[in-house]
């Protein structure tokens, strides 16, 4: 049964949207919280291994893998920034570096295999934003199996909930590229949507919001909920709409 309600009166209402692109983590997930909560788990089992007693060693190891990701500026994979984050704390010349190397290969092939939590009001955005036929559109930064699984999980969840299918079309750039103009640029003409009546939704402001508005999308959301919903210079950005989580475009 659909309990859908929306304003009468929202931007999704008005006609003026045909086709929504949504970023995936940090906007529909919460794949910040799984990546911390697994860091962390990973960090104190190799403190153990190598003996460690030092007070808070795992929360330690994990904020260098936060500074890490910052410096590289675009997503890597478990193992190797849990690698990059464990060798600045330690050192190159890491004692049981091959039983380390073995159970973060072992750990991070069961992390890909799950998928995070998804932000509580995920699934009625997208029941109402469906009910309205308004085309869905993902576009992840992240290796595309992975993406893959995500966006199958949305799909069975929402199954689950609404007793219906939904459609959602899919474009990943890869962990080596850039989340930049032209990522933005190609998932349009992938998905085949105007950039004039396409709504796009994301966390990261130069990643998803400014690359969006550089390829001429008029309607921008983005989620301030984030490290990176502020990351860039504010220049030119007047027309973003700024909320605080997902579920608040039930109300815009």
């Amino acid at each position: 049964m659909n309990n859908t309600n929306f304003k009468e009166d929202s931007i999704f209402t008005s006609g003026n949207i045909k086709s929504v692109i949504f970023d995936l983590d940090d906007t529909l997930f919460e794949t910040g919280e799984y990546y911390k909560t697994n860091m962390l788990l990973i960090a104190e089992h190799v403190s153990k291994l190598l003996e460690d007693n030092t007070p808070n060693i795992a929360e330690k190891i994990y904020e260098q893998g936060v500074v890490i990701h910052k410096e590289v500026g675009h997503p890597m994979l478990l193992d190797n920034l849990m690698k990059a984050a464990i060798t600045r704390i330690y050192g190159d010349n890491l004692s049981k570096e091959e039983k380390i190397d073995s159970y973060l290969k072992k750990e991070v092939e069961l992390f890909y295999q799950q998928t995070p939590k998804l932000k509580s009001g995920t699934l009625p955005v997208l029941d109402m934003v469906n009910t309205l036929g308004i085309t869905i559109g993902i576009h992840s930064h992240s290796q595309h199996e992975w993406t893959e699984r995500k966006v199958k999980y949305i799909q069975d969840s929402f199954k689950e909930r609404y007793g219906r299918e939904i459609s959602i079309l899919l474009h990943s750039t890869p962990l080596e590229g850039k989340k930049d103009k032209e990522g933005w640029g190609e998932a349009l003409r992938n998905f085949s949507f105007d950039p004039n009546t396409t709504l796009i939704v994301g966390d990261n402001l130069r990643d998803d919001i400014l690359p969006a508005q550089a390829n001429g999308v008029k309607y921008l959301v983005l989620i301030n909920n984030s490290i990176y919903s502020s990351n860039a210079v504010l220049k030119g950005d007047g027309n973003i709409l700024r909320i605080s989580d997902i579920e608040e475009l039930l109300t815009l």
